[in-house]
């Protein structure tokens, strides 16, 4: 691995829990007999690049990707057999709608407020955007999906709290997780806000209209895991209290607390990643 500190991490849907932990991930899920079926694989984690800034992102975004096509792979396995539903059409249907709903916004929504003082202008945006957000859980993933985020918190919190991966420890945990997606999302939607236009239209007009937005994407989103990183190991301070309370806002909208049901499918997916009984001093999270 790239340092002493072993990274653990963890993703959600509406059909289970995954958990990366330094070179394992695992999956897990209930089946519709009601027994949780887990699913884990060794990976590799040693590279140089997850000491280089902006590129260390990627290493873990592919990590999480792996963790993704891990469950993936098992639930159509799992479907083919009978074991779980995958709700395609219902899923289907949910995306075209949230696609139509995107579209309108961004085509049609949008340009009435580019007029608008640059502050009020952002306030609509991030409104529009949480809407968004609540609307993608809903019709996309599921509400199911929002248990499951919260559950996901709860077991990785109980972890690095050093409790033992039970039940009753991972009630009395918090759903609400400061490295989260949605904080890296929120970091990325205020820079793209802050940082000038100007900065955007150089990246197009030197590097071409493709690669200058992949550029300028990456740019952001690097940037955003790096503040990420910075305020995550701050346990206090003005600045992270700062950040904190609107990332826990945004929470609301995409998790939810988990019931028993869902505790024990994260339980089972951690379990399987980090072990029954794991120590976990000096562990961080990715």
């Amino acid at each position: 691995m790239a340092s002493k500190k072993t990274r653990i991490g963890g993703v959600s849907s509406r059909f289970g829990v995954g958990i990366l932990y330094g070179s394992r991930i695992s999956f897990a899920t209930r089946l519709k007999n009601g027994e949780i079926a887990v699913f884990s694989q060794d990976i590799s984690s040693r590279s140089a690049l997850y000491r280089i800034p902006f590129l260390r992102s990627l290493m873990v975004f592919r990590q999480l990707f792996l963790v993704f096509f891990l469950a993936r792979k098992n639930l159509v396995r799992l479907s083919k057999d009978g074991l779980v539903d995958l709700q395609r059409g219902r899923r289907l249907i949910g995306t075209l709608l949230f696609v139509a709903l995107y579209i309108t916004t961004s085509y049609f929504v949008l340009p009435l407020i580019d007029n608008l003082a640059p502050l009020l202008r952002a306030v609509i945006f991030i409104l529009l955007l949480m809407v968004l957000i609540r609307l993608f859980f809903s019709l996309v993933l599921g509400d199911q999906s929002l248990k499951y985020h919260g559950a996901e918190h709860k077991v990785i919190n109980t972890f690095l709290a050093g409790d033992s991966l039970t039940l009753p420890a991972a009630l009395r945990s918090s759903r609400f997780a400061f490295r989260c997606g949605t904080t890296l999302a929120t970091f990325f939607i205020l820079l793209e806000l802050l940082i000038p236009d100007t900065a955007y239209q150089f990246l197009v007009d030197h590097l071409g209209s493709t690669l200058g937005v992949c550029i300028f994407f990456f740019l952001i989103l690097g940037l955003a895991y790096e503040l990420l990183s910075i305020f995550s190991r701050k346990k206090s301070g003005t600045w992270l209290r700062f950040f904190a309370a609107p990332v826990s806002k945004m929470q609301l909208l995409t998790t939810r607390e988990p019931s028993v049901k869902e505790l024990e499918v994260a339980l089972s997916a951690i379990r399987a990643a980090v072990g029954w009984w794991p120590q976990p001093d000096g562990d961080e999270l990715i």
